[in-house]
């Protein structure tokens, strides 16, 4: 009986890792434990895509990302520039990634039309929203909406599977409600309190499909190979 690769016991412990994040440690106050508590599982993920041949688009987006983990973890207005810029280079070097062997030809294809026509019409919705809140944040929320809408459009062009494709999506998702959290007028709703569990739940996942739906061909490959 073959054990269980070491990418999968990493990712899983991530998992763990994130679980114990959204439920003793998103709501704390900032602290580094906290903030350590946020990275971990990121740190677990990135060590996943190292073992297990992640390209290095891949595994530099990882560490973009983990950097924006730290400083959102951090709170503030500054820190969230920051972690803002370093998701947007995280985006960056995925779009690197799934761009990597794209043909120019497939821009002609239904699928890329109609890709990029739900993207456009989510990232309008979502500056309509945002627009009368974003004040000096302004241009950096429209390149940080259209990094993440040309990351999932790359995304789906390059067809790299059910599991990637639905990470990029919880992503995106992720994205969206984070946006509406940080800028949209605070209410004491039930839904509003569930705002940044929901994210850190449905970004995890997301990153965790994207490094597990990208390790697992490869170790196919090199198992048959």
């Amino acid at each position: 009986m073959n054990s269980m690769p070491i990418p999968l016991i990493l990712i899983v412990l991530g998992i763990c890792l994130a679980l114990y994040h959204l439920i003793f440690q998103l709501s704390a106050p900032v602290s580094l434990t906290r903030s350590l508590s946020k990275v971990a599982p990121m740190v677990l993920l990135l060590l996943a895509g190292l073992i297990g041949g992640l390209s290095l688009f891949l595994l530099l987006g990882l560490i973009a990302c983990l950097a924006g983990d730290y400083f959102l973890s951090i709170e503030g207005n500054r820190n969230f520039l920051g972690g803002l810029s370093a998701f947007l280079i995280g985006h960056l070097f995925y779009i690197a990634h799934f761009s990597a062997d794209f043909d120019q030809t497939n821009l002609l294809l239904p699928q890329s039309r109609e890709t990029l026509l739900v993207l456009a019409a989510l990232a309008a919705v979502v500056l309509l929203r945002l627009w009368p809140w974003l004040q000096e944040l302004k241009i950096p929320v429209i390149l940080y909406t259209f990094a993440i809408m040309a990351m999932a459009y790359f995304a789906r062009m390059a067809q790299p599977g059910l599991l990637v494709l639905t990470g990029v999506v919880l992503f995106v998702i992720s994205d969206v409600i984070l946006a509406n959290d940080k800028f949209t007028p605070l209410t004491r709703s039930f839904f509003r309190k569930l705002m940044p569990h929901a994210v850190w739940l449905l970004y995890f996942s997301g990153q965790s499909l994207i490094v597990a739906g990208s390790i697992f061909p490869f170790l196919i490959h090199a198992q048959t190979g």
